[in-house]
């Protein structure tokens, strides 16, 4: 079958919108040009090109919040705008998909991807669950353990889409019906260990990529401020130590709220054991994903920061390829292109709210606003990012709250010369923090469709998570960081 039958038969698949549904989209389109038209006409001490900046990216606060349109189609949409209202010239209107950290998630991707194809993560985490999984409270803790640390090492929506079906498998052979504790739990274990571990390296979220690209091009744009480079094994260090302590809050918090009963897990290990006999011997294709995989973020680790994260993550693409352990049909069908295009639309948003002084101006206001104690200014970002991530995908609240961020702390003068870093691990980690609602994260809306939780389950866990992992980011990652003197 040719490519056009292809896409023919694809088109006669998917079903036309309903008529609600297209009134819906049009009415938040025209709010979201309602918003341009107002912030960029209303008298402010803000240079004009600066307002109109502002106002498309309210146009596409809009537009993300209410998710009328797909993310990454949005993301586009608004950036186009940047030329036609003059913010941008046409050579910058696509600025952020030349940015280094494009390039970097697309090589990240292809090893999700590639673990998928040859069931390398399903094996490992079946293995870990049927030797860990001798009682209700060790099943739930090895799912938040393996959430958090599968989460360093690939996208945490992809390590939720490949451990949700051993979820499934584990309730089946348990005979748990709906509602009981001990099911919401254990999902509910998957989407938090997998947002909280998601902090720990550059590959957990594709944020993370994304704030290395908007620390490199707001610190680049700004006068007197040598660019920052944050690399891999920076942000490990930085992060790995507070994913862990917040993955082990994260069980004690769904013990406490939601008590569960043993359930028979001799029943349980004996039907993981089978499917992992079932799946037979290692095969060629997992020891080749394995072993590129290792040997790429063994040069992530050693060289990253010499020949560019981007560039070891495009070279361990270019080997997944060569082996065959892939091919470009895999890719095809298989890479989130939508995210791509959010991430590309996100960076060069970023920029103009840069290069127009828009950033500047908020966070010099804010700091009158809040004052000039660091601490202070740091909480109400993190609140800020916190409360923002549950209400759109935390990647937008990223690329919407770090600028600022970044201008404010850095324009400061108080963080020391690390203060970049310091803006960029408080929004990028911060945003993590998406326990309330499935918008956020995909993760949190993967095991949502699964049908196992309600809103009011991730409500009830997500509000205590919520307040006390803010509390322990204060008090440990504030404190982390102070000991590795990054403020």
């Amino acid at each position: 079958m040719g490519e056009k039958e292809e896409l023919a038969e694809l088109d006669e698949k998917i079903p036309p919108l309903s008529r609600p549904e297209n009134i819906r989209r049009i009415i938040y389109l025209l709010i979201g040009f309602a918003a341009v038209s107002i912030i960029s006409v209303i008298p402010t001490p803000m240079g004009p090109l600066a307002q109109r900046a502002l106002g498309v990216l309210a146009f596409v606060v809009v537009l993300w919040v209410t998710e009328a349109f797909p993310l990454g189609m949005t993301a586009l949409f608004g950036i186009t705008l940047l030329p036609i209202l003059g913010v941008l010239p046409l050579s910058d209107a696509f600025f952020g998909f030349k940015s280094t950290a494009l390039f970097f998630l697309i090589g990240a991707l292809s090893f999700g991807i590639a673990m998928q194809k040859t069931n390398l993560h399903k094996r490992l985490a079946l293995k870990i669950l049927d030797r860990f999984g001798k009682s209700s409270s060790s099943i739930i803790f090895s799912v938040c353990l393996l959430g958090c640390y599968m989460s360093m090492t690939m996208p945490c929506h992809a390590v939720a889409a490949l451990l949700l079906p051993v979820l499934v498998s584990i309730i089946e052979a348990g005979d748990i019906s709906p509602g009981e504790n001990f099911g919401i739990a254990l999902f509910l274990s998957l989407t938090y260990g997998t947002s909280v571990g998601s902090i720990g390296t550059l590959l957990g979220g594709a944020r993370n990529v994304l704030t290395i690209g908007i620390v490199e091009s707001v610190t680049e744009s700004m006068q007197g401020v040598a660019p920052v480079s944050i690399s891999f094994l920076d942000w490990a260090i930085a992060g790995v130590p507070i994913a862990s302590v917040l993955m082990v809050l994260t069980y004690y918090v769904l013990k406490f709220v939601y008590p569960w009963k043993e359930v028979d897990t001799d029943r349980i290990r004996t039907e993981l054991s089978e499917e992992v006999e079932e799946m037979g011997d290692i095969s060629r294709g997992e020891k080749k994903a394995g072993i590129v995989f290792f040997a790429t973020f063994v040069l992530w680790v050693t060289m990253g920061q010499d020949i560019g994260l981007s560039i070891v993550a495009i070279g361990g693409f270019f080997a997944l390829v060569v082996t065959r352990t892939i091919n470009w049909r895999d890719i095809k069908e298989n890479m989130p292109w939508g995210l791509i295009f959010l991430y590309g639309g996100a960076l060069t948003l970023s920029h103009a709210l840069t290069q127009t002084e828009a950033v500047k101006f908020i966070g010099d206001r804010l700091v009158t606003f809040v004052g000039q104690n660091l601490l202070v200014i740091l909480i109400v970002f993190l609140i800020l990012v916190v409360v923002i991530s549950n209400l759109m995908s935390n990647s937008a609240a990223t690329a919407v709250v770090l600028p600022i961020a970044l201008t404010s702390v850095i324009g400061l003068g108080l963080a020391g010369p690390r203060s970049g870093e310091l803006a960029a691990y408080l929004i990028a980690m911060g945003s993590a923090m998406v326990f309330l609602l499935p918008i956020g994260t995909p993760s949190a809306a993967i095991v949502y469709s699964s049908g196992y939780v309600e809103i009011r389950d991730l409500v009830k866990a997500g509000s205590v998570l919520t307040v006390l992992s803010i509390i322990v980011f204060l008090l440990v990652g504030l404190g982390w960081w102070k000991i590795l003197g990054i403020w």
